[in-house]
């Protein structure tokens, strides 16, 4: 017995020796807006990472982990290797890290690290820059923004892939009209965005960057072989001003009311309609209500449609009230206020007021005449008469029935052929196509990568997909996620 427990003590003291954790890093500089990457690799039998969920006040994320078994001089110990990935914003310090291997603690060294600025990639193979209709604007005013990418066609590029737009300051959406086009000795893409200023002051958007995947031409190996390549555009400057004091509309609007009555009875509704239309940042009006005493009003939620028409944000945005009351009433004018950029002014726009009347002496009347009629009528015609009315009453009753059971019918079969024609017309957009496509976990991840940070859920699903090798089970859900987004 004391053999036993004196060779489990040995292979025990052994394995310490081969105890170790290890810092790798790609560099101690890195190129602002880029992810910085570290790996921590441990060995040993038992071992605990520490929980890195923060450095300098960004969140980290772990973006890969291996196991492995090793056998050295006979004695087995595990390798473990966790890949870990933040954005830091300013230089750092790496803070040691601890991690337990067969109940001893081993520490990592602090490391400092440096960010640097992006500079653009001067090449006579590639060039890609960043370029805008406009850099001086106002809080809310739209631009378009064009990204341009070349490179010499006799260049093997095997993959390409967008870091990441940091549009700091901006709000921004890809228009869906992206070229690929060739332009002399040189292959040319184009995306553009569309942008609206959020903030005055002189603002900028940062060089952003490509990932390029090059065929190795130079290389003497009888093996094909690659090289990785980033190329990084131009910096943009903007001089962004605020709008007048309590305005947040630029661009030119016009506004419009319509009532579907203006004479109704006691109870009746009345659907009053508004809707603004023009180009500018329509989307940023606010909710507008009517202010109407002694009346009960109904609303929807409004209902904003836009496009993009050379390179202009067009839109309309409606509102339909339903309005009920037991007196007559007013509805008040409505009036937006707008900054026209080309007049350099603030423009005042409104409706047309509306007067409405509430009648209430017709059902009276109905009612005299009905009791008048039966005045006037003999007693001994009035029960032949009433004989009558009954029997046409009941065919009248009967008919109605079949009439309203068909009617339903024709109502129920339209809308079923509308919803399903609509499911027929409705096409996925270009990047839920290219998600459908995707075969594999490196196909997709280069597709969504340019996508985080637009939205939570989707940078989740996103960090989701980078662990698992299974992506059939998330497809369905970066699909569903996508469409919400209209993406």
């Amino acid at each position: 017995m004391k053999i036993f427990k004196f060779i489990s003590l040995f292979f025990l003291f052994v394995s310490t020796l081969f105890a170790d954790v290890k810092l790798y890093l790609p560099s101690h500089t890195l190129v602002k807006n880029e992810a910085f990457i570290f790996v921590l690799e441990a060995y040993g039998n038992d071992i605990t990472f520490p929980n890195i969920s923060l450095i300098d006040g960004q969140i980290v994320q772990e973006v890969a982990s291996s196991n492995s078994t090793n056998i050295i001089n006979g004695n087995i110990t595990k390798q473990i290797k966790k890949t870990y990935s933040f954005y830091p914003t300013k230089d750092f310090i790496l803070p040691s890290f601890e991690t337990i291997i067969d109940g001893k603690s081993y520490k990592t060294n602090e490391e400092k690290i440096s960010i640097q600025k992006a500079l653009k990639t001067q090449s006579n193979f590639f060039d890609f820059s960043i370029k805008t209709n406009k850099n001086d604007l106002y809080i809310g005013e739209n631009f378009i923004l064009t990204m341009t990418f070349k490179y010499k066609k006799d260049i093997d590029i095997l993959d390409l892939s967008f870091d990441k737009p940091n549009f700091e300051n901006f709000w921004y959406k890809q228009i869906d009209n992206s070229k690929k086009y060739e332009d002399g000795d040189f292959t040319v893409f184009e995306i553009k965005f569309l942008m609206f200023a959020l903030k005055e002051g002189d603002r900028k958007i940062e060089p952003l960057g490509i990932n390029a995947k090059i065929m190795d031409n130079n290389s003497y190996s009888i093996f094909s072989s690659t090289r990785n390549k980033k190329i990084y555009s131009n910096e943009l400057n903007f001089n962004i001003k605020s709008l007048p004091a309590n305005i947040n509309l630029i661009g030119e609007f016009d506004i419009n009311a319509s009532v579907d009555k203006q004479t109704v009875k006691k109870g009746e509704a009345v659907s009053f309609k508004l809707s603004i239309k023009g180009k500018g940042n329509i989307d940023d009006i606010h909710d507008i209500k009517i202010p109407i005493d002694e009346v009960t009003i109904y609303e929807n939620k409004p209902i904003i449609k836009t496009q993009i028409s050379n390179d202009e944000y067009l839109g309309g945005w409606e509102k339909v009230f339903s309005i009920i009351a037991n007196k007559s009433f007013t509805i008040p004018s409505v009036k937006i206020d707008y900054f026209d950029k080309t007049l350099s002014k603030t423009i005042s726009k409104q409706t047309n007021s509306f007067d409405i009347q509430i009648l209430d002496e017709e059902i009276k009347k109905d009612v005299v005449l009905e009791k008048a009629t039966k005045k006037i009528i003999p007693e001994e015609d009035t029960k032949e008469i009433i004989k009558v009315i009954e029997k046409t009453s009941t065919l009248d009753r009967v008919i109605f029935f079949f009439l309203g059971i068909v009617f339903s019918l024709l109502i129920i079969s339209l809308y079923f052929y509308v919803i399903t024609s609509k499911r027929k017309k409705q096409e996925d957009k270009p990047l839920v196509k290219k998600v459908k496509e995707s075969k594999t976990k490196d196909e997709l991840l280069k597709t969504l990568a340019v996508y985080l940070k637009i939205d939570t859920k989707l940078d989740l699903l996103i960090f989701q997909l980078e662990k698992t090798q299974d992506i059939n089970s998330l497809k369905k859900e970066i699909i569903k996620t996508l469409k919400e987004l209209k993406l």
